[in-house]
């Protein structure tokens, strides 16, 4: 006789709550601007009853409500890619957001005509414009991650160069994060 099934997955929350989350601990940032540097938060959209959403905001220099979003977009099946949303105004957003103060980023590393989309014709963009974001783009996001019945692979020697592969995209990563880190005050 087979055994039961697993329990389901726990209902989502009732009236439209959030679902309970823990929000990283912020590191200490400067309240007072340094001269020229630009604000970069970790912006964090709630997803209940999914996991939340994720991504880094760098305010304009002259108003707090306007920057560009650098965010993977995508989904598990088909993996994901980076894009950037400029002139992005956070304060319109009807979605819940929570804003986590990162670091202030060296004015010179920066452009702010190109981050806010002047002079170009579409402010949602796969392309880096300025330094900071260059850096940020060596991070590659997810690959596909959900298989289908056809990706599937018996050969036991290919599954192995795959979790090496895996392996090695971590640590990549990780080294593309350090990258960033240079860019701050």
């Amino acid at each position: 006789m087979a055994p039961p099934p697993p329990p389901g997955p726990p209902p989502p929350p009732k009236g439209g709550q959030a679902a309970p989350r823990s929000l990283p601990k912020p590191p200490i940032v400067a309240k007072q601007r340094p001269e020229g540097a630009f604000h970069l938060e970790l912006i964090i959209y709630n997803g209940a009853p999914y996991k939340d959403h994720w991504a880094y905001y760098i305010q304009s220099s002259t108003n707090p409500n306007i920057g560009v979003v650098i965010h993977a977009i995508g989904d598990v099946r088909n993996g994901f890619s980076l894009e950037c949303k400029r002139s992005y105004n956070i304060a319109a957003t009807r979605r819940r957001v929570t804003r986590i103060s990162l670091a202030w980023i060296a004015g010179r590393h920066i452009d702010e005509n190109a981050m806010l989309g002047k002079g170009l014709s579409n402010n949602i963009l796969n392309v880096p414009v300025h330094e900071f974001e260059r850096s940020a783009f060596k991070v590659l996001p997810p690959g596909k991650t959900l298989n289908a019945a056809e990706d599937r692979v018996s050969d036991t020697t290919t599954q192995r160069h795959r979790g090496r592969q895996d392996r090695r995209e971590i640590v990549d990563t990780s080294n593309g994060r350090i990258d960033i880190f240079e860019y701050l005050n």
